[in-house]
Order: C-alpha cells, then sequence, then structure tokens
C-alpha cells in the first residue's frame, strides 16, 4: 500500500466517524490506530530513503572559519584553531575527539551539514591522526585529520659549556612532553624539566658528550640546534697555553678556584674592586707571544662576512658588573698606540650569580670597532683592560672566547 494510499484509508475512516455521530465500534477504533501508525512507519521509511547516504553520517570535507579563506579546504590544523566539518546527517553528533583529547561541541554550532569546533589546544598523548564523532545513537564516525603541532625548536642555552653529571639549560620552543634531548657523541641526557609554558629544558650533561650540537626529541619531531654544545672552534682565547710573552695575564688566568668551577681548562679569574676611569688590565699581549698562537684561530671568512660570525664566550659573576665597561683590541699595528684608538667596548649589565653563562656579541661589531684590522695567520696583538666612569667590582671569571658561525 502507498503512502497516499494509507492517508486515505485514514480519511476514509474519519468521515465515517464523523458521519456516525461519535458512534464507532472499538473494531474502527483499532483500525484507525493501526493505519496511522502504519502511515507513521511508511512516512518515516520514505523519508531515510530520501536523506543523502541514506541518513548515514558522513563528512565531505574540512575547512578553516576564517571568511577571507572560507574556500580553504584543510587536511590538518593547528592547536586551538577553529574548523568547519562539512557533511551530511552530522546533526546528532554528541562527541567529538581528536586523536585522544576531547574536543567542544555546541548544539548551537551543529547542523545537519555541518559542524563547527575548535581543536584542542592540549597535547595529545596518542597520535591516531583522526577524528572521531560519536552520535546520538551510539554511531561514530572515522575521518583522516592531523593535529599540526609544532616540532621543537632550540634558541640557545644558558651556557654552552656545562660540566658532566651537572645541569644545563636548553631554551627553545614547543619542548612538549615526552621530551629526550641527545648530545654529540650519541649519549642521552637526563631530562630534570620542562618549564610549563614548554620553552625551557633542564637535563644532566651526561657521560660520554662531546663538541657538537644538542638534539631535542619530541612526538611531534626533533630539531638539532645549529650552535655547538661545548663549542672548540676557532677559539682565540682559551687560557691554557703557557702565556709566555704575554705583558698582562699569567697571574689571572688559574686552572682552579675555591668558588667558580672550572669549565674547560684554565680561566681568567679577576678579583679587583675598581674606581671611576681605572685602567686595569687583565690579558694583555703582542702578536709574537702565545696569545697569538690561539687568536689567529680567527677565520679568515670572518673577515671577509663579518656578519655571519659571532664573538662568545663564558663568564662567571659574583658581583654585578653592571657600569663596567670592557675595552677588547684585537689589530696588526702597534699594540700601545693602537689598542688606545680602536677597541670594542663591551657595557656588561650582568650578573650570574655564580653561574656560567654564555655571552654573544656581533662580530660585525667588534670587527668594525676595531677598525677592521686585516687577516694575519701568524696572529694579532691582543688588549683585554676596564676603564670606565663608574665604580664596579669586577669579581669574575671568563673562559672560550671564540669566533664562529652564527646560528640562524
Amino acid at each position: 500500500m502507498s503512502r497516499l494510499s494509507m492517508i486515505s484509508v485514514v480519511k476514509k475512516i474519519l468521515f465515517d466517524i464523523d458521519n456516525q455521530n461519535m458512534k464507532f465500534s472499538f473494531k474502527s477504533i483499532l483500525f484507525f490506530f493501526i493505519a496511522v501508525a502504519m502511515v507513521g512507519m511508511f512516512s518515516s521509511c520514505t523519508e531515510d530513503e530520501e536523506l543523502p547516504y541514506g541518513g548515514k553520517p558522513t563528512i565531505n570535507y574540512i575547512r578553516i572559519t576564517n571568511p577571507d579563506a572560507s574556500d580553504s579546504l584543510v587536511a590538518k590544523a593547528g592547536q586551538g584553531a577553529m574548523i568547519a566539518i562539512v557533511g551530511q546527517n552530522l546533526e546528532g553528533a554528541r562527541e567529538i575527539w581528536f586523536n585522544d583529547l576531547r574536543g567542544s561541541l555546541s548544539p548551537t554550532f551543529i547542523t545537519n551539514t555541518s559542524i563547527i569546533t575548535r581543536v584542542p589546544a592540549d597535547i595529545p598523548t596518542e597520535i591516531s591522526n583522526q577524528i572521531k564523532i560519536i552520535f546520538a545513537d551510539g554511531d561514530s564516525l572515522m575521518y583522516d585529520f592531523e593535529v599540526d603541532i609544532s616540532e621543537p625548536v632550540i634558541t640557545g642555552m644558558l651556557s654552552e659549556y656545562v660540566n658532566t653529571g651537572d645541569v644545563a639549560t636548553i631554551y627553545g620552543n614547543f619542548f612538549y612532553d615526552p621530551v629526550t634531548v641527545t648530545f654529540t657523541g650519541g649519549v642521552e641526557g637526563e631530562v630534570v624539566s620542562v618549564s610549563e609554558d614548554a620553552n625551557v629544558i633542564e637535563v644532566i650533561v651526561p657521560e660520554g658528550a662531546v663538541p657538537g650540537p644538542i638534539t631535542v626529541s619530541t612526538n611531534f619531531g626533533e630539531f638539532e640546534s645549529e650552535f655547538w654544545f661545548r663549542d672548540n672552534r676557532n677559539i682565540i682565547a682559551g687560557f691554557d697555553g703557557t702565556l709566555a710573552g704575554l705583558w698582562t695575564g699569567p697571574d689571572y688566568v688559574k686552572a682552579s678556584d675555591p668558588v667558580i668551577p672550572a669549565i674547560n681548562g684554565k680561566f681568567v679569574r679577576f678579583n679587583k674592586s675598581l674606581g671611576p676611569y681605572p685602567y686595569s688590565e687583565f690579558y694583555v699581549g703582542p702578536a709574537n707571544s702565545d696569545l697569538a698562537l690561539e687568536n689567529r684561530n680567527i677565520p679568515e671568512d670572518a673577515l671577509a662576512n663579518p656578519a655571519d660570525y659571532v664573538l662568545k664566550f663564558e663568564v662567571n659573576t659574583l658581583a654585578p658588573l653592571a657600569g663596567a665597561e670592557l675595552r677588547m683590541y684585537i689589530g696588526n699595528g702597534d699594540l700601545v698606540s693602537e689598542r688606545d684608538a680602536q677597541f670594542y667596548t663591551w657595557r656588561p649589565n650582568v650578573n650570574t650569580n655564580g653561574r656560567w653563562e654564555t655571552v654573544s656579541i656581533p662580530f660585525e661589531d667588534f670587527y668594525t670597532a676595531n677598525e677592521e684590522f686585516a687577516y694575519n695567520p701568524n696572529g694579532y696583538n691582543m688588549s683585554f683592560w676596564f676603564h670606565g666612569p663608574v665604580a664596579v667590582n669586577t669579581n669574575f671569571a671568563m673562559d672560550n672566547l671564540r669566533v664562529v658561525p652564527i646560528a640562524e
């Protein structure tokens, strides 16, 4: 019997009832309800057959909700992104999951043909790269979709020199647990902590770590640093030679200290209270001294392309160096007269509180201040001294001056 025929039967029954002035038999009542039920069933079946995909929930595509890019279809989106899921028969959606994280659904943003929702901002533990939608009838729908979570990025270290067994601090971003830190030498360090905003790692330096890049790995990728841990390239003042021929320096170079630990052999240890405009040298020597055996390590390319390099060193202060002016000269001319006329002035505003930290100075600035001296494979005159208008207690240590490629 067709839907129209069933409706006609019901109409006839109602007409008969009306003509009999509401005097009808129990049999008529029963037939009436059966007829109505059959019409409903037939109507329901017909509507299901008319629905797209037979009423089965289906996702056609996903797009971003930005009106300026509403025609952009996506197969992945970043954490916290708003997306529109477009399909058919979606109005019964009750739960939505991205990987193993439940997303939010609002009835206001659910229609038969679309669901608007936001990708969870939290980090999933298990990665399936799928969306799962659960419907009111218990049915579920899976759809391939990747939550685009950034791979880790390393930007630097508190100190690029850290002793084995001590804690190194690494700066960057997207350090999502679980995270591993691998040092050159193929050894992993024990991660002590990761900051709440995932941009700082503290890790114990393992036995077997050697000079070279470090690698941070998460579930979402890995990143190898462009700078080197324990960078031993192009060291121009490591203070480990005999120091023969230096005018000033041997008295301040120490292999150990009661308060400041060595991080790479000998280091400069300087502890003087200086009044305004003192003239206090701590590392001075000509090109025919052992000092030049190291500073000749300045790469020739660094003089040709100074913007591509950086001057680095480690410093450890036991008192604030704020107000101090450290003049740093390197050149080929007369050591006495030239260093008084050309030098780079480092004005530190630093207090490391007894920890070693890495300092970076653009080599282009340093080189320009030193009058762009010519390359000399035999080494250079060098002079470092304090001279400034403010009294300062220069209680600090310094090591590992080097000219290395800048990390981009």
